[in-house]
């Protein structure tokens, strides 16, 4: 063998750097003999300037040293460029010939070494290795081709090309191969460049081999598309293909398919990478990572043995190190268009060393896992799975059952779909119970799904491990750190449809700064999704895993104490919010332990805000506590839910307030209970339920009386005020409200008065005695500006825009509703009060000036505003709009 270093005297190069590119030659040379199992000290060898001649053992194996020794001289080239400067990098010229050598008192001479001097200053050589992009040009001799090479497939003898070699007294065939850049099979003359667009590309491998790897793809795959349109947007750019010159990829596209266990991830690569592969014409390679499942992780180095032999690299050929099966990989895939699939990987470092390291390749990877590192060292893009769209849920379901029997049963369907989360794995599962029983209905899978604690059991009722929910659920659990494991476990007591990080870090009993990062990873993990403002939710199916695990793993005691802790929190915080929102309403005392890390709120907006953000949650912690008569939390709860009145509906604050009237029964709260009847009357007024307001008025005055509790009468008495108000009996109401009054000022209990005289107004106005109105109006303003109040200020102007109305002042009531609707546009609370109401006058002054059109806009959002929890006004004034309509465009006499 003779190897001459390409452009060895280019005066770029140095003299230091000349000794490290001869150093960097006898590495090389060194490694590459010992691959073939070739002891280095066994071959005469001289260095002479800027080439090495070698002479082998006599008994060498011919053949397995061209098997071998070629692919790690690509590979030690590779990893000698890849960490050494541009001048002291090496790109080689090696000739190949048999015959015998001898020696005189000069050194080594013979017709064979002069041979295969010759062969390596060939033209032809030279122009082929000058237009390849690898590091390393051969030619055999014609002998050695014919006796040894021919009949060696793994020397992929097809890319492997004649040439004339007409050097000095040399006039003979040599045959050129391009070992990290092979010629394409076929007559194509040696030493033209492969790098133009319109070659043939008939082989990415060592011999020429196309490997298409992909494993089957699902018959019945619906949906994604989005998804399939993302991923056909990703497809490196070919000049060949696209029509394009000079525009070609400038890196390898990686993409990271990223989600929960069972959510689709391997269906979607696979079936888009099926439908795309003609894309990559130089072949699809495929690997099951094994990151979760059965049996342990695929590890890089099995991966890369198994894509170097699919490119028909011999397994004599590979090497023995993993950092050199990368750059071999690295070296077969230069210049290909090849699509490399990535299945089930655990993590980065898995990934990294099967990375192509030219452009015109795409990686296509899926995993349970983010992959962050990879995003930001390698410019992966992530594409998120989630569970299927409801229509795609649909499609998916009709596709197993058959249309016939969807129709029979097309809410039972609907229910299933539901009872599976939307997760396609779930999905398949009963949709192919149901559809594989001649006996069995949709219905009756359905009746199995419906319990929770026995749903993942029907869901993993299979021999096939990869086809049961629980068993894919446990790939992914199984991996996480103890602390990780602890805080999902966790995660399935919490008692809403999503999670904040404050509230996680109380059921966890840690603090928000040692919760974060742990949430952080189950995220990562996709064991829960974050959905920004540090909140986070579960699917279904994984909410009940998580409980599932919680159950197994942790004692009755643990669990108990976590939920506690998660109460607490949230009746703290609850109470919080309540008294920022209405300082002057009267909450009674309770013993309310503060958790160990309270929520901070700033003022009544961030009141309302997490307050309507956990309004849903806090329903379910009141009905948790109720179902479990943990009393201490749920009667503080009730008690402090008065935004419910605005954020929710009656009905929901008469539900809230039902639940802590029998919880204080249950304590015999006596005080409690009146005060939570006295509510409850009120709230039962707004949905005009007179009977019920009764009754709990005067189960409240009874229970008052028993107590001989002062403090009580004044809401008792409010209460019936307002009733006769909301009932039109103005002058019942109005005898009870000023005896509130009285009993105010006899009790020191100034904060009545502000709502008691804006209810005074109103009644007033009922009575036609406008005058008085405005006066009692007038003090409720004041009363309300003085104590801070928006929506009492917005009350108190809507008032008194009645009884300007009423006095036929409309531009006077109109300036008032304008001044209390610009209130409740700077709020985001009570809109009942402060938009509602003064939209309503509004339009009915507009409306009186003939200013239809605007009226029209005012009732139209004042039912906007009803429809959240009072249906029953947005009705009434819908109608009141359609009669003002109606009457416009009615032709007067």
């Amino acid at each position: 063998m003779v190897a001459d270093i390409e452009g060895f005297g280019d005066p770029s190069r140095t003299g230091p750097h000349l000794q490290a590119v001869r150093n960097g030659l006898d590495a090389v040379m060194q490694a590459a003999f010992a691959a073939a199992g070739v002891p280095w000290d066994d071959c005469y060898r001289e260095m002479r300037g800027d080439a090495v001649v070698v002479l082998t053992p006599v008994d060498t194996d011919k053949t397995a040293f061209v098997e071998t020794a070629l692919p790690a001289l690509v590979t030690r080239l590779r990893v000698h460029n890849d960490t050494h400067p541009e001048p002291q990098r090496l790109r080689l010229r090696v000739a190949l010939h048999a015959g015998e050598v001898s020696y005189d008192t000069h050194g080594i001479s013979s017709a064979a070494l002069i041979r295969t001097f010759r062969l390596c200053d060939a033209p032809p050589l030279k122009a082929a290795l000058a237009a390849s992009p690898g590091v390393l040009a051969v030619i055999a001799s014609d002998g050695l081709f014919d006796d040894v090479i021919r009949h060696t497939p793994a020397a992929a003898p097809a890319t492997w090309h004649p040439a004339a070699v007409t050097v000095k007294e040399a006039d003979t065939t040599g045959w050129i191969t391009l070992p990290d850049h092979p010629y394409p099979s076929g007559p194509t003359l040696p030493g033209r460049s492969r790098r133009g667009a319109g070659h043939p590309r008939s082989g990415s491998g060592w011999g020429g081999v196309v490997p298409r790897q992909l494993p089957a793809a699902v018959r019945d795959f619906t949906g994604r598309t989005e998804h399939l349109a993302a991923l056909d947007a990703l497809i490196p750019l070919d000049p060949s293909h696209d029509g394009l010159t000079g525009q070609t990829a400038r890196s390898v596209v990686i993409t990271v398919i990223d989600g929960a266990g069972g959510i689709g991830k391997t269906t979607l690569a696979l079936h888009w990478a099926r439908r795309t592969q003609d894309r990559f014409p130089d072949g699809t390679l495929y690997v099951n990572l094994r990151g979760y499942g059965p049996g342990t992780p695929t590890t890089a180095s099995e991966a890369l043995g198994g894509f170097l032999r699919a490119l028909g690299v011999p397994p004599r050929a590979i090497p023995a190190d993993l950092d050199e099966q990368a750059a071999l990989l690295r070296s077969l895939l230069t210049g290909k268009r090849l699509l490399v699939v990535l299945d089930n990987a655990y993590n980065a470092e898995q990934i990294r060393p099967l990375l192509p390291g030219t452009p015109g390749c795409m990686v296509l990877v899926t995993s349970r896992d983010s992959l962050t590192g990879l995003v930001v060292t390698d410019a992966a893009r992530r594409l998120p799975l989630d569970v299927l769209s409801p229509s795609e849920a649909f499609d998916l379901t009709a596709s197993i059952l058959g249309a016939d029997c969807v129709a029979a049963e097309p809410d039972a369907v609907d229910e299933l779909i539901r009872l599976c989360a939307r997760l396609p794995l779930a999905l398949r599962i009963a949709a192919s119970r149901a559809a594989g029983l001649p006996h069995q209905a949709v219905t009756d899978v359905v009746a199995e799904l419906a319990d929770d604690h026995t749903r993942l059991e029907v869901l993993s009722e299979t021999e096939d491990e990869r086809a049961a929910v629980r068993a894919v659920f446990d790939w992914s659990y199984q991996r996480l750190p103890p602390a990780q494991a602890r805080l999902f476990r966790r995660l399935g007591l919490h008692l809403g449809p999503d999670l904040s990080l404050p509230a996680v870090a109380a059921l966890a009993e840690l603090s928000p700064a040692d919760t974060r990062p742990l949430l952080s990873a189950l995220a990562a993990a996709h064991l829960i999704e974050y959905v920004g403002g540090s909140r986070y939710r579960f699917h279904d199916l994984l909410r009940t895993y998580a409980a599932d695990q919680a159950h197994r793993h942790d004692s009755p005691g643990d669990r108990l104490r976590a939920v506690e802790s998660l109460l607490t929190w949230y009746r703290h915080t609850v109470r919080t919010a309540d008294l920022l929102l209405y300082p002057t309403a009267v909450q009674l005392p309770a013993v309310v332990a503060e958790p160990n890390y309270p929520y901070p709120l700033a003022g009544p907006d961030e009141a309302w805000s997490w307050l309507t953000t956990e309004r849903t949650t806090i329903l379910a912690a009141l009905r948790y506590g109720a179902e479990n008569h943990l009393d201490n939390h749920v009667l503080p709860l009730a008690d402090a839910c008065n935004f419910l009145l605005s954020a929710g509906s009656p009905q929901e604050w008469i539900d809230t307030l039902s639940l802590g009237i029998t919880a204080a029964r249950r304590t015999g709260n006596l005080a409690l209970t009146a005060h939570l009847l006295i509510s409850r009357g009120e709230a039962g007024t707004l949905l005009g339920r007179w009977e019920h307001v009764e009754a709990d008025l005067d189960r409240a005055e009874t229970v008052a009386q028993q107590l001989n509790d002062a403090t009580v009468q004044p809401t008792v008495v409010n209460a019936r005020g307002l009733l006769f108000l909301r009932q039109g009996r103005f002058e019942e109401a109005l005898r009870w409200f000023h005896l509130v009054l009285s009993l105010s000022h006899r009790n020191d209990a100034h904060g009545w008065e502000a709502g008691v005289e804006g209810s005074l107004s109103e009644a007033y106005t009922g009575l036609g005695d406008y005058p008085l109105a405005l006066e009692h109006g007038e003090r409720s303003l004041r009363l309300h500006r003085q104590f801070g109040s928006l929506t009492g200020q917005a009350w108190a102007l809507t008032r008194l825009a009645r009884a300007r109305h009423g006095l036929h002042d409309l531009e006077g009531a109109i300036a008032l509703c304008r001044e209390a609707i610009a209130i409740g546009r700077r709020t985001p609370r009570n809109h009942l009060i402060t938009l509602g109401g003064p939209l309503e006058v509004l339009a009915t002054c507009l409306h009186q000036l003939g200013r239809t059109s605007e009226a029209a806009i005012c009732w139209e959002e004042a039912a906007t505003v009803y429809d959240i929890g009072y249906p029953h006004k947005a009705d009434e004034v819908r109608q009141r709009l359609r009669d003002a309509q109606l009457h416009s465009r009615t032709p007067h006499a």
